[in-house]
């Protein structure tokens, strides 16, 4: 997958465009469950949910551009009210090499879980179903009521915590960041916090440390400092895998 990627990127537009548009079909397959909880949760017909799995990702960047959002709270309210998020979320989702992803991260897991800015909540489903005692955390707003109805839906005993009004209570195991930090403006704060609720050897799997600022993704903030360096000056270790830390016995936070 990197390597095609890669090739890609090298490619002339003409052969480029084209080619694109093959491996996006090909990358996307339909989860006929999530579809069917979609519209079971919006009320909605099958074909009106994926019309909006297609189409969510350009309304999400329509409505940032049109409110524009500056400050943490704006951006929180953003997050809080889009109808579309839930669908952008469950598009991502459903892309062959996310799947891939997700079950190769789930085989990382150990201990007790903490899935961060979990959004619409299928992941900490996987973990849970796994046998794990997994938390989930996100703002509050659209997708976490869904989550919430999801998690009921399945039989799932979750705890959710509210992360606009209740702070992290307690240590885990392995925490997941995926696709989040890229989202909040305040990020050495959210290391930070991450690192100090992370136990003596535990896990941090978290992507987008480098992540950048594209037309379709308005709402990413890159990183103004290196993500990397700064998470081994709060006693974390890098392996092999870019996306897996592990935090050392004794650890610094106050930087």
């Amino acid at each position: 997958m990197k390597i095609i990627l890669k090739i890609g990127k090298k490619l002339p537009k003409f052969i480029k465009k084209p080619l694109s548009f093959i491996y996006d079909k090909w990358n996307f397959k339909v989860d006929k469950g999530m579809v069917n909880n979609l519209a079971e949760y919006s009320n909605l017909g099958e074909k009106e949910v994926i019309w909006l799995l297609m189409s969510a990702e350009r309304l999400n960047g329509d409505l940032w551009h049109i409110l524009n959002p500056k400050t943490k709270e704006e951006i929180e309210q953003f997050y809080s009210t889009c109808p579309f998020y839930v669908f952008e979320l469950a598009f991502w989702h459903m892309k062959r090499y996310q799947k891939q992803f997700r079950e190769d991260v789930i085989n990382l897991a150990k201990g007790n879980i903490l899935d961060f800015g979990g959004g619409i909540g299928d992941l900490s489903i996987e973990l849970t179903k796994k046998g794990f005692s997994c938390d989930y955390a996100d703002v509050y707003g659209v997708i976490f009521e869904f989550a919430r109805w999801l998690f009921r839906k399945q039989g799932c005993e979750i705890e959710m915590i509210n992360l606009s009004k209740d702070n992290l209570s307690k240590k885990y195991d392995t925490i997941f960041c995926i696709d989040m930090i890229e989202h909040v403006i305040e990020q050495k704060q959210v290391l930070e916090n991450l690192v100090t609720h992370l136990n003596p050897k535990g896990r941090l799997i978290i992507t987008n440390l480098n992540a950048t600022v594209l037309a379709r993704h308005p709402m990413h903030f890159p990183m103004k400092f290196d993500g990397e360096k700064y998470l081994g000056s709060l006693g974390l270790s890098k392996s092999e895998r870019p996306w897996l830390w592990t935090k050392s016995l004794e650890t610094n936070t106050t930087k």
